[in-house]
């Protein structure tokens, strides 16, 4: 008999394994490509992926993504602004001071009336007490022709006279006139005319009367330059304009 080849003898071993059920090794095909060698189809790799030309397992991501909804609510606020006029047409001769409270006489063109714009009247013709027309005319005529005050009957339960119903009116103080002198008007805000707000009517460019002595000179007192735009004081029985006012003190 003659001896076995190395490859009968291989051939019987194999074939008494497979009889007796002794697993054999499984080696990979010799010609697959390991991971992450080029390839062209998933038989030629290892793993037996092949993915955009690369032998290997692709590897998974997993993203979440969160939506979260904000909402914004807006409001409109609206206000509405009211302007009040300073000074107040009241439609009878007079003008109301918002600012003050003050109540002022209007004047009107002309002279030779009460509310003459273009009348002027002393202070004092004694020299130093309120004893002028401007206090014993004016004044008088304006309260009801008793001075003022005194325009009631003579039991003093009836009012028998006064401006606009009133028998309480006077010179302003000096700090008083200077309330009404406006520096944006007339020739003190480079026009002409008086420096005093239209509202008032009719108004000289010229100084007026305050009923304010002067504290140095008890024969002077003080005014309002309604042209210049200032105030100082002067002789009590030089003729200057005038304008009543109530109210105040």
């Amino acid at each position: 008999m003659s001896p076995l080849t190395r490859g009968e003898l291989a051939a019987m071993l194999a074939a008494l394994m497979l009889t007796l059920g002794v697993p054999r090794e499984v080696t990979a095909h010799p010609l697959c490509k390991a991971d992450g060698a080029r390839c062209n189809t998933n038989q030629s790799c290892c793993s037996g992926i092949c993915t955009a030309h690369v032998c290997g397992t692709p590897t998974t991501t997993t993203s979440t993504t969160t939506t979260s909804t904000s909402t914004t609510t807006s409001s409109t606020t609206s206000s509405t602004t009211t302007t009040t006029l300073r000074f107040v047409d009241n439609g009878d001769g007079t003008v109301t001071d918002n600012q003050t409270g003050l109540q002022w006489e209007q004047k009107v063109a002309g002279s030779s009336c009460l509310h003459c714009v273009n009348d002027t009247y002393i202070w004092s013709s004694s020299g130093t007490a309120p004893d002028g027309t401007a206090f014993t005319s004016f004044l008088a005529t304006l309260n009801g022709g008793a001075g003022v005050g005194n325009c009631t009957s003579g039991d003093g339960s009836t009012q028998t006279g006064g401006f606009n119903n009133h028998c309480d009116w006077r010179l302003p103080t000096i700090a008083e006139l200077q309330t009404i002198l406006d520096k944006s008007q007339g020739q003190c805000g480079a026009g002409s005319g008086a420096c005093i707000d239209p509202t008032f009517g009719p108004t000289a460019a010229s100084r007026y009367w305050s009923s304010t002595t002067s504290a140095s000179n008890p024969f002077n007192a003080w005014f309002v330059s309604f042209f210049g735009g200032f105030a100082s004081s002067d002789i009590k029985t030089d003729n200057f304009f005038v304008r009543a006012v109530r109210g105040g003190s």
